[in-house]
């Protein structure tokens, strides 16, 4: 099989190479109409999302390639007050009318243009989470700054062939020492028994076996996988929870179908939806029925 790893490559170019990713094609398991409508949809960055990229960031990028994304908007002004900008022109001895309008200083203080900040402002308590969350999981050896090749070894690009398909993937973290794949999640709760519900809602098992795949055919051998997740609340509790052989087992079926039906999908260029179907509707499991009420004497 052929394949080709990427240190270091940014995630604007991940994006843009050709592939298919496991956030895309497991939808493909609903039906084709459902792969075809991801592939269409917007992506919308939610505050739980946003929260989560920016926690990828500081744990796996490191600080100074955080600290040039994202900012804490309780410290920082991007926009500066009338009187901050009279101060700033003072101080640089420029002279200016005291009536001048905010555009007018502006322009004085700016003669080049405005800077351009591109940095994500985090809320006081967002940026508080994001560090509170990388420092709870830098307490683990896994994740510690220093060790050699910390930030290499973070965030690789595997592009591979699988079943004539090409496909890539994006992992978090690679411990060639333990060969294991280390994959951050943010999340209301580190219990196992609810994770493992929200790694069947969310398609974790399906992340899963497909990047062990990526990572037996790029590097050889047997390959684990385990999340390192972590509360996004004080006092961010974390915790590695270990993807046993029969969840593995689950995400690579789950990954080799979903393969077969895109080259299928493809090979016709049909891309079909549901059918629809009749079926009976009941109360749902659990549900408390009513009690009739006994009919009193003088009822009418």
């Amino acid at each position: 099989m052929t394949f080709e790893v990427r240190y270091n490559e940014s995630d604007f170019e991940y994006r843009r190479a050709p592939g298919l990713n496991q956030s895309s094609v497991k939808h493909i398991l609903k039906s084709s109409a459902h792969y075809q409508a991801k592939l269409k949809e917007k992506r919308i960055n939610t505050p739980a999302m946003a929260l989560g990229t920016a926690t990828h960031a500081l744990l796996l990028d490191g600080r100074k390639a955080f600290d040039a994304s994202y900012f804490d908007k309780s410290k920082e002004k991007l926009d500066l007050t009338v009187p901050e900008i009279k101060e700033a022109l003072d101080d640089k001895g420029i002279v200016y009318k005291k009536s001048a309008k905010k555009s007018d200083l502006e322009a004085l203080l700016y003669p080049d243009g405005k800077p351009l900040d591109r940095r994500t402002g985090l809320s006081e308590d967002d940026y508080a989470a994001v560090e509170g969350m990388t420092a709870s999981l830098q307490r683990v050896a896994y994740f510690d700054p220093l060790q050699t090749d910390y930030i290499k070894h973070n965030e690789v690009s595997v592009y591979f062939e699988w079943e004539g398909v090409l496909c890539k993937a994006r992992l978090d973290r690679v411990d060639f020492d333990r060969r294991v794949i280390l994959d951050l999640k943010t999340t209301d709760t580190v219990k196992v028994e609810k994770f493992a519900w929200k790694a069947v809602d969310l398609g974790y098992i399906f992340q899963a076996g497909f990047y062990v795949k990526a990572a037996e055919i790029a590097f050889g051998g047997e390959w684990g996988f385990e999340f390192a997740v972590v509360e996004k609340k004080a006092p961010y509790v974390a915790d590695i929870l270990v993807a046993d052989e029969d969840f593995l087992e689950e995400g690579k079926n789950q990954s080799i179908n979903a393969i077969r039906r895109y080259k299928d999908s493809f090979t016709r260029q049909e891309w079909p939806a549901l059918e629809v179907t009749v079926k009976k509707l009941g109360l749902p499991l659990g549900y408390r029925h009513v009690i009739l009420d006994e009919p009193t004497e003088d009822a009418f």
